[in-house]
């Protein structure tokens, strides 16, 4: 038996074919959205169960097969390359982590400096436009690609490496900088992509316009969760630095410049961290050191604070002290009036208040260093705007081409009823399945970062023994008693505690001096 070829049945396929290549193009979050996806690994993590974390981790960076979900070569890779690296480093592999850490620059290099638009790119663009923002890969936020610079550097220093860990410092200024000049880039390429998308698809962008804005969605009585999560993002997001800074790479870098003597680019460092954080005595106290030190005149509202009584250039040890579990983007509904998913910031609580350190008969506690969460917060908050018209638009697009379908099928008066009834039914439920499906928010965010960073310095005690006191908010105690390698000058600690069931202490040495 021969079938007759329908004309608008084939418009209708031809259709829905970009949606197929957009889903198998797509990352792995199109479906299950990640943080959904990490909710296993977390909860090892938090529990303890740290061989359990980097086995689900390992799972999704095997080998790729076209039967198995790695996320090899997908755009989900860099995501879970940053989690392979921090995880590696909580235990203590820092030559794997250095490698983990490694193929995510590569990966974040390779997003940024693809000049050309590919057949690839296309294909991701069109996975977002008809299934969701996970089709585009993920370029790590700013926070994540300081971060980045940060564990690889320490992580130098686990294995011996001082020239490299020295090597890696000395650049944090200029990574910090450049992360701030790639933002702008970004943000300017997704503005032109969306301007780009908008034009292509005049109806949907108007009802955008007229329905995607932040003051119309906060004020509908059914975005009460989007309401109230906004409210805490902006309240924490004043908790950042501006421009993306991050102080734990400025320190980073303001304390490579004091141990090579050179207090004019120490004294730049620590200025930045005194201005971005002005009631921090603690980054006082090292400006006033580092002026002093390069023969500068203090500024009269630093008269009264007083340098440290001992070097900070040799025979000291550094605790930083990496306290909880940093925030993560939850899926949430948001309706405009269609419902959708939508990433929202989910916050925890910090397990310790903060880290007193006893040595050579004396206690130092440990002050804020670097508020993770605020980093998020603020860089969320700022991204906002862009997000919103993306995903509103985004969605009226699968709206127009859902209905669309089922018009073209619906205004054939040529077919035989009992075959247009079939394809109309086909298409509603396909159509909605396949809509149900791919309303999935994009979360991907790099988890297994701390809530914040907290520092305190002492001078190298002589017999070598440090007792750390981790205090929780309700008096409890959890503490740790470390002998430092005989052969060390000075030493980095740190204390890696996203949980108080699971705490981690690394004792990087420095042998130079």
């Amino acid at each position: 038996m021969r079938f007759r070829r329908n004309p608008a049945l084939s418009r209708v396929v031809r259709g829905l074919l970009p949606a197929a290549v957009g889903f198998l193009l797509a990352g792995c979050s199109s479906v299950i959205n990640s943080h959904a996806q990490k909710e296993e690994m977390m909860s090892d993590y938090l529990n303890g169960d740290n061989e359990g974390a980097l086995d689900e981790i390992d799972y999704k960076l095997r080998e790729p097969a076209w039967y198995n979900s790695s996320v090899v070569d997908t755009g989900d890779e860099l995501v879970w390359r940053l989690e392979a690296g921090s995880m590696n480093f909580h235990l203590g592999n820092f030559r794997e982590a250095i490698d983990q850490l490694k193929i995510a620059e590569d990966l974040i290099e390779l997003y940024d400096e693809r000049a050309d638009v590919s057949a690839r790119d296309v294909g991701a663009e069109v996975g977002a436009a008809l299934t969701n923002l996970n089709a585009l890969p993920y370029r790590g936020y700013c926070r994540d690609r300081i971060a980045l610079a940060v564990y690889k550097a320490l992580a130098y220093l686990g294995t011996g490496n001082e020239e490299a860990f020295h090597a890696q410092i000395r650049r944090l200024r200029n990574e910090q900088k450049k992360v701030q000049d790639d933002y702008s880039k970004f943000f300017e390429q997704e503005k032109a992509r969306l301007e780009e998308e908008m034009a292509q698809n005049p109806e949907a962008a108007k009802k955008t316009e007229e329905t995607g804005t932040i003051s119309g969605i906060s004020g509908s009585p059914d975005n009460i969760a989007f309401k109230n999560g906004m409210t805490q993002v902006r309240e924490i997001a004043n908790k950042g630095y501006g421009n993306f800074l991050n102080p734990a790479a400025i320190f980073l870098s303001g304390l490579g410049s004091v141990r090579d003597g050179n207090y004019d680019n120490a004294r730049v460092d620590f200025q930045r961290l005194s201005e971005a954080m002005p009631n921090n005595p603690l980054f006082r106290k090292y400006y006033v050191t580092v002026m002093k030190k390069a023969g500068r005149e203090l500024p009269d509202y630093l008269a009264d604070v007083e340098p440290f009584d001992f070097p900070l250039d040799e025979d000291c040890v550094f605790v930083v002290f990496a306290n909880g579990h940093t925030a993560a983007l939850q899926e949430i509904s948001i309706y405009f009036p269609i419902m959708t998913a939508w990433p929202m910031c989910e916050f925890y609580d910090a397990p310790f208040r903060d880290l007193v350190a006893e040595a050579g008969g004396k206690k130092y506690s440990s002050m804020i260093l670097a508020d993770m969460d605020g980093i998020l917060a603020q860089e969320f908050d700022e991204r906002l705007p862009g997000m919103i018209t993306r995903i509103v638009l985004n969605t009226l697009i699968k709206e127009a081409a859902y209905y669309a379908g089922i018009a073209v099928i619906a205004a054939q008066k040529d077919m035989d009823p009992t075959v247009q009834a079939v394809a109309l039914a086909s298409v509603a439920i396909g159509g909605a399945a396949y809509r149900y499906a791919m309303n999935t928010a994009d979360t991907r965010s790099w988890e297994i970062l701390p809530k914040e960073f907290q520092l305190t310095q002492f001078p190298m005690p002589k017999d070598k023994q440090v007792k750390l006191n981790l205090n929780l908010a309700g008096g409890m105690t959890v503490s740790q008693a470390l002998k430092l390698p005989d052969d060390c000058r000075s030493a980095i600690i740190f204390v890696d505690a996203p949980s108080v069931q699971n705490v981690a202490f690394h004792v990087l040495p420095i042998k130079s001096k």
